[in-house]
This record gives C-alpha cells, sequence and structure tokens, in this order.
C-alpha cells in the first residue's frame, strides 16, 4: 500500500511537472510572438516618423521659400500704395498686388497649419514608438526569465544519485573525472 501510495505521488508529480513545462513552452511562444509583433510594429513606426520628419522638412523649406516673395509683393504694394505727390488709384496692377499678397499670406497661413499637423502627428508617433519600446522592454524581461526558468527546471529533470551529483546539478558545474582513476 505504502509503494503503491509512493508511485501514485510519484506519478502526480511527473504529470505536474509535465502539465508546468507545458504551460512555459506555450508562454514563452506567446510572448515571442508578442515580440515579434512588437518588433515589427516598432520597423513600422520609426518608417513613419523617418518619413513624417522628411515631410516636416519640405513644409519648413517650402514656407522659408515663400517668405522672399511675399516680402516682395508686400514691398511693391507698399511702394504703389504710399507713392508720394501720386493720386490714390485701385487700378488693375494695384488689386492684382493685393490679391498675390492675399494669396501668399494664405498659403504660407495653410503650410504653417499643415506643419502643425505634421508635428502633431510627429509626438503621436513618438510616444507610440515610447510605449511600444517599454512594451517590447518588458516582453524581452520576461522572455529571458521563462527562459531561465526552464533551464532551472531541466536541471531538475535529471534525478542525482548522490548529494553531491544533485548539488553540482543544481549549481550547474559539471563533474569531471580524473585522469589517473581513468
Amino acid at each position: 500500500a505504502i509503494h503503491h501510495t509512493l508511485q501514485q505521488c510519484d506519478n502526480d508529480l511527473e504529470a505536474q511537472r509535465i502539465a508546468t513545462e507545458y504551460a512555459y513552452r506555450k508562454r514563452i511562444h506567446e510572448f515571442e510572438r508578442a515580440k515579434g509583433e512588437l518588433e515589427w510594429q516598432k520597423k513600422n513606426t520609426e518608417e513613419e516618423i523617418a518619413e513624417l520628419e522628411n515631410d516636416i522638412r519640405g513644409i519648413e523649406e517650402k514656407i522659408r521659400a515663400k517668405i522672399a516673395p511675399m516680402k516682395l509683393a508686400q514691398t511693391r504694394l507698399e511702394n504703389r500704395t504710399y507713392r508720394p505727390n501720386v493720386e490714390l488709384c485701385r487700378d488693375a496692377p494695384q488689386y492684382g498686388l493685393t490679391d498675390e499678397v492675399k494669396q501668399l499670406e494664405a498659403t504660407k497661413r495653410a503650410l504653417e497649419e499643415k506643419l502643425k499637423q505634421a508635428k502633431h502627428a510627429l509626438d503621436g508617433l513618438e510616444q507610440n514608438l515610447h510605449r511600444i519600446n517599454d512594451d517590447l522592454a518588458q516582453k524581452i524581461n520576461s522572455l529571458n526569465l521563462d527562459n531561465k526558468c526552464m533551464d532551472v527546471r531541466k536541471k531538475l529533470q535529471i534525478r542525482p544519485q548522490t548529494a553531491l551529483e544533485r548539488n553540482l546539478t543544481l549549481t550547474g558545474i559539471q563533474r569531471e573525472r580524473s585522469h589517473i582513476l581513468a
């Protein structure tokens, strides 16, 4: 009866060991899959950030390119409006200069709004990248811990015959045979 009880206990422990190792392997697989997904998201987010940064540089360059023509049109309009000893007349060139200044100002405002939206989107992408990096670091840490646990469990699978062999197995030290005794 005692032998049967010990055998049943041993079988139960072995079944629990197998179930635990299966759960660890399943968890490791899920973490590796999640890690791969996060790495893919990180790569895509970094590409989007690089593309958006290029767009922002392009918009800023376009805004700078509008400054000189706008100053020129404003100066021409101002010179035409405030001519000494000439009557103030509203003719086609005057209206043309006024329209040109308004169009350039509207274009500049539109570009500045687009720049503002692009910078806002860039901030969002950078926050998302930061979150992805944090999640990825946690997954890598969890994966490393689970792999260490599996390594420890593998060391415990082999049942050593003596206390010395058990201690060597637990510490990971390999026992070498003496060349003299061999």
